[in-house]
């Protein structure tokens, strides 16, 4: 029983020192850096080759081919379906709306880091 007292006394008077040790404070602080202005050049516009087109059906299969004999060219069909030419112009309309969000979203960065330093330049002159 005395050592439990003992016990007692000698861990209360352990922590009651170490109450009174100063403890140090941490200090934050906050580094403003510039944004850097991203000079990425707006993309090319695509200079597509043209592409002639020529429709074959069943009644004009063999003027079509003789066209392309006569003309000293090899020949090689590649067809679609009327469903396939429907498909193969979806596909192009997303390929043109991905290129003009990926457009956009460059515009956006561009606006915000080249922008927003204009902004603070201007306040702060």
């Amino acid at each position: 029983m005395v050592r439990l007292i003992v016990s007692v006394l000698v861990s209360g008077l352990l922590l009651s020192s170490c109450t009174g040790l100063a403890v140090k404070e941490i200090q934050s602080y906050k580094i403003e850096k510039k944004r850097e202005p991203l000079d990425l050049p707006m993309p090319v516009p695509l200079e597509l080759i043209d592409v002639e087109w020529i429709v074959v059906t069943k009644d004009n299969v063999d003027e079509v081919m003789e066209k392309v004999k006569a003309e000293g060219g090899d020949y090689a069909l590649f067809a679609v379906t009327d469903e396939g030419y429907k498909k193969l112009s979806t596909n192009f309309a997303d390929i043109r709306n991905k290129l003009y969000e990926q457009n956009q979203i460059i515009l956006s960065y561009k606006e915000y880091y080249e922008d927003g330093e204009r902004k603070q330049s201007q306040g702060t002159d």
